[in-house]
């Protein structure tokens, strides 16, 4: 029974996210940043100039977790904060000039990162495991 469970689909995919969060955890400390600060920040560099109620959704992080979160990338320099032009109660999310700079470095490490979890895949499995991951998310999606 307890072969049979840990070669499930979900189990397989929970553990292999543990492993690969704990590998990211580890590359990322070098940069002094968390994988929260990691994923803020790799967000706004592909949809820069968002409002924290959108980056919350987008993350899957409660607004006050991620109110804490930009705090701290607020304090570090790497975030900046300004009230929307047109709704008074929201707040936008701009990264900044330094977090321009750190974000090569996190690219590199990304980069890296994603070339050991395939090594020794053909890229025929490599394709085949991105088609079939996908697959996934978007089933899980329309749950």
């Amino acid at each position: 029974m307890k072969d049979t469970f840990r070669s499930t689909p979900g189990y397989l995919i929970h553990e292999n996210a543990r492993l690969l969060n704990r590998v990211y955890d580890q590359r990322m400390s070098a940069l002094g940043m968390t994988r929260a600060q990691w994923w803020v920040l790799a967000k706004l560099y592909f949809n820069d100039d968002v409002t924290q109620t959108e980056l919350a959704e987008e993350l899957g992080f409660s607004k006050a977790a991620l109110g804490a979160l930009l705090d701290r990338l607020e304090v570090n320099g790497w975030i900046r904060r300004r009230r929307h032009p047109d709704d008074r109660r929201a707040r936008r999310v701009l990264r900044t000039a330094k977090a321009e700079s750190v974000m090569a470095e996190m690219r590199s490490i990304a980069v890296a990162m994603n070339r050991d979890l395939i090594r020794g895949l053909s890229r025929t499995e490599h394709a085949t495991l991105v088609h079939l991951l996908k697959r996934v998310r978007d089933n899980l999606e329309r749950q």
